[in-house]
C-alpha cells in the first residue's frame, strides 16, 4: 500500500511538468495530466506550438503554463524550474517527453552514412542530455519532499533492432533505458520513482497519415493489427505519475501492440 498520506491530494504533489508537450504525445500527456487535476507546466522549442497548444486546452493560467524553451540550455531550463517553483510550489512530475528524429534523405545509401557529427550530436543533446539536465535539477527538490515521479518517453527504436529511425535516434532512446536505470537506483531509497516507456509506432501529426508507405510498412510488424494512440500512452503515463504506482521503478514498459522488443 502506499505510504500514509500519499493519496490525500496534497498541493505540493500535484504540479507536474512535461517537456515536447506541444503536439502529439507530449500534447495528450498534457490533458490527462489537467483531466486528473495536476497543475501542468510544459516546454516546446517553437512558439507557434506553444500557442496552439494552449488555445486548444482552454485551461486557466493557475492551472496550465508553457514557455518555448530549449530542453538542452541549462540557464533556460533552470529560469523555467525557477519560474514554476515561484508560481505553484516544488515539481513533483516530470516527464521528459521532448524528442527529436531526423529522416534520411536518401533510403538508398546507408543512414550511418547519412548523419553528420553535428546532427548525431544535436540528437543526443535533445533526447537524452535534456533529460539528464532536468532529472538534475529537480531530483534535490523531490528528495527534500521525500517524493516524486519521473517518466522518461524512450521508444521501441531504443529496445529493439530500429526498423524507421536514425542511429542517433536509437543510441539516444537506449541511452534513455540506462539513465532511467542508473536514476532510478539512485532515488528510489527518497521516494521517487524513475521509469520509461517505449512506444512503438504510434499516429500522430509527427509521424503522419496511416496510409504512408512508412507507416503502412510498420503496421504488419504490429500484432494486435492496428497503430497505438497518443490517448493512450497518456494513460499510462497517467498511471506511473500516481502514487499508486509507488513500487514501480527502474522499468521500461514496452508500448508496442505486441511489436518485438529485445
Amino acid at each position: 500500500m502506499p505510504k500514509s498520506g500519499e493519496l490525500n491530494g496534497q498541493s505540493d504533489r500535484r504540479v507536474a511538468l512535461v517537456t515536447g508537450g506541444a503536439r502529439g504525445i507530449g500534447l495528450e500527456i498534457v490533458r490527462r495530466f489537467l483531466a486528473d487535476g495536476y497543475r501542468v507546466a510544459f516546454v516546446a522549442t517553437k512558439a507557434e506550438h506553444v500557442a496552439r497548444a494552449l488555445d486548444l486546452l482552454g485551461c486557466p493560467e493557475d492551472r496550465l503554463y508553457a514557455e518555448r524553451i530549449d530542453v538542452t540550455r541549462h540557464n533556460d531550463v533552470q529560469g523555467f524550474v525557477d519560474h514554476i517553483r515561484q508560481r505553484w510550489g516544488e515539481i513533483a512530475i516530470l516527464v521528459n517527453n521532448a524528442g527529436i528524429s531526423p529522416k534520411r534523405v536518401n533510403q538508398n545509401a546507408p543512414w550511418l552514412s547519412q548523419t553528420s557529427l553535428d546532427e548525431w550530436a544535436r540528437v543526443i543533446d535533445v533526447n537524452l542530455s535534456g533529460p539528464f539536465i532536468l532529472i538534475r535539477l529537480l531530483a534535490p527538490a523531490m528528495i527534500a519532499k521525500g517524493y516524486g515521479r519521473i517518466i522518461n518517453v524512450g521508444s521501441l527504436a531504443g529496445r529493439a533492432m530500429p526498423m524507421i529511425a536514425g542511429p542517433h535516434y536509437a543510441a539516444s532512446k537506449a541511452g534513455l533505458v540506462g539513465l532511467t536505470r542508473a536514476a532510478a537506483r539512485d532515488l528510489a531509497p527518497h521516494g521517487i520513482t524513475v521509469n520509461c516507456i517505449a512506444p512503438g509506432r504510434v499516429l500522430s501529426d509527427l509521424t503522419g497519415p496511416p496510409e504512408a508507405e512508412v507507416n503502412r510498412s510498420a503496421l504488419s510488424r504490429i500484432p494486435v493489427g492496428r497503430f497505438g494512440t497518443a490517448e493512450e500512452l497518456a494513460h499510462a503515463v497517467s498511471f506511473l505519475a500516481s502514487p499508486m504506482a509507488g513500487f514501480i521503478t527502474g522499468a521500461t514498459i514496452d508500448i508496442t501492440g505486441g511489436e518485438f522488443a529485445a
